[in-house]
């Protein structure tokens, strides 16, 4: 229904049953959220483009794949070689 923003990398594809959550008493999802934020960082570029370069609007998608154990980074190596303080 719709693709956000039209061009470019990292589009958010809204659809009806999108749409259909922001009738009253329904709960936002996921989608809807990553649109409004591309689209309060799109619309804070065009008014203070520094501000917007610090900005990075993450897909709420990332977090679960951050935290995901399969990609999890190994514990860090402090100290001379062989030492784990992390342990």
């Amino acid at each position: 229904l719709l693709v956000y923003p039209p061009i470019g990398t990292g589009a958010v594809n809204v659809n009806r049953s999108d749409l259909n959550r922001l009738q009253p008493g329904e709960f936002l999802n996921d989608t809807l959220i990553e649109f409004g934020l591309k689209f309060w960082l799109n619309e804070l570029r065009e008014t203070n483009p520094s501000l917007a370069d610090q900005v990075h609007v993450f897909s709420s998608f990332f977090y679960k794949k951050l935290n995901n154990k399969k990609y999890a980074f190994p514990p860090c190596q402090f100290g001379r070689i062989g030492t784990n303080f992390a342990n």
